[in-house]
């Protein structure tokens, strides 16, 4: 008897399910493509959970209209997900794990305690991975279609930063010292002795007329800087001065004592250079390290690093160079390259060793601090310019893209 309740049971369950699936139906046809009921539903029960979530005391918009809005980002979604299939789109896994990751660490759990939450709310982890991963199909297609289409210029750049707006968002607070003198021959007699490498602030002492303390000295944003100084301001360095200046009260001459921000950087680099060999087919990893030892043997025996590096490197972009690499921060190097150069005094040629490009030698040449702030500054108010544009731009390409399509509605009964 109770074989028989399972077994009515197990009828009647796939009888309501062959029940649903014949009750599912197409509802639009999208270029090579369909949507089903059962997606709009779905798509439905998830925009209608959000919304009063969000939106707790406001009425739920028209039916009719919420229906037609979702089936529309339903056809626009199937879409990019065919541009995607055609245009040969992958994620990898490795790619989607790094993701989840970063998705779990955004809500500060492990990956593992991420699932684990995850699967207590009734939800599926796995289901999250393929619409996470959908997500970024269609972010990949977006950027092939949209990317190219954005420009922005130099000047562009350059009027957002000095903006308002871009003060706003690029957060930067300088400390600026001045001397102020009246003769223009005077204030080059000071650029002189600056040149010379004489003391800003002992100078300041000895001929400043502007008769502002250094107490007087604080922190302002370029917004709170003198116009006539704003544009020379945002383009110096830490420790740089610039002048003389000319304005009603006389010459200046600027010093930028310090500067701070989200976008304010001073990164440590070298100046090195390096002769790289790699193995290939007519030489094997033994034979590149043992001619690796032999040049090293050269060097010793007072042979040019630059001829020897002309002669020999696999390195095609500094081989011509002598070997040598632009100023560069040592993080930007593969790890074996990045702990050689921090371990080497200058002037000291290192031991042969190996990374994954192949055997090198290397030498540091010199050392600095660099601001690299106005890089930094540039990227994110492009970052911020692209963002826009990009937004802007979006809507309009996915318009073009939908009526260019093969598109049907089906009238639902």
């Amino acid at each position: 008897m109770k074989i028989l309740k399972i077994f009515l049971f197990l009828f009647a369950s796939d009888m309501l399910y062959s029940e649903r699936v014949n009750l599912d139906k197409i509802i639009a046809i999208a270029g090579d493509g369909i949507i089903m009921e059962s997606q709009l539903y779905e798509a439905k029960e998830n925009y209608l959970e959000n919304y009063k979530v969000a939106n707790p005391t406001q009425p739920l918009p028209p039916e009719d209209f919420i229906e037609e809005r979702i089936l529309e980002n339903l056809i626009i979604e199937e879409l990019q997900i065919q541009r995607a299939f055609k245009a040969g789109v992958r994620i990898s896994d490795q790619e989607l794990n790094e993701s989840m990751s970063r998705l779990a660490a955004n809500n500060n759990l492990s990956l593992l305690d991420f699932k684990k939450e995850i699967e207590s709310q009734g939800q599926s982890y796995e289901k999250l991975r393929k619409e996470i991963k959908k997500e970024m199909i269609i972010s990949r297609v977006q950027r092939g279609m949209v990317g190219p289409k954005i420009f922005i210029s130099d000047q562009e750049l350059d009027n957002f930063i000095n903006s308002t707006d871009g003060q706003n968002l690029l957060v930067v607070e300088y400390k600026l010292n001045q001397i102020l003198v009246k003769e223009e021959e005077k204030a080059n007699e000071i650029i002189s002795s600056l040149n010379q490498g004489k003391d800003f602030k002992k100078l300041k002492l000895e001929n400043d007329q502007s008769k502002e303390a250094e107490n007087e000295i604080i922190w302002n944003r370029i917004s709170n800087i003198p116009t006539l100084f704003a544009d020379t301001v945002t383009s110096m360095q830490l420790g740089e001065f610039k002048g003389p200046i000319k304005s009603g009260a006389g010459f200046h001459i600027l010093f930028l004592e310090d500067k701070r921000g989200d976008t304010v950087k001073i990164e440590d680099q070298v100046l090195s250079r390096h002769i790289l060999i790699q193995t290939s087919e007519v030489r094997s990893q033994s034979q590149a390290k043992k001619l690796i030892y032999e040049i090293k043997e050269k060097l010793i025996n007072g042979e040019s690093f630059e001829i020897l590096a002309r002669l020999y490197s696999d390195d095609p972009g500094s081989k011509l160079d002598g070997g040598i690499l632009d100023w560069s921060s040592t993080d930007k190097y593969a790890t074996a390259f990045k702990n050689a150069l921090d371990n080497s005094e200058i002037n000291e040629v290192t031991e042969p060793f190996e990374s994954s490009f192949g055997w090198h030698i290397a030498e540091v040449l010199d050392r600095r601090s660099e601001d690299v702030s106005i890089e930094i500054q540039k990227n994110k108010a492009y970052r911020i310019l692209f963002e826009r544009k990009f937004q802007e731009q979006l809507e309009t390409s996915l318009q073009e893209m939908r009526s260019q399509s093969f598109v049907e509605i089906k009238k639902r009964t």
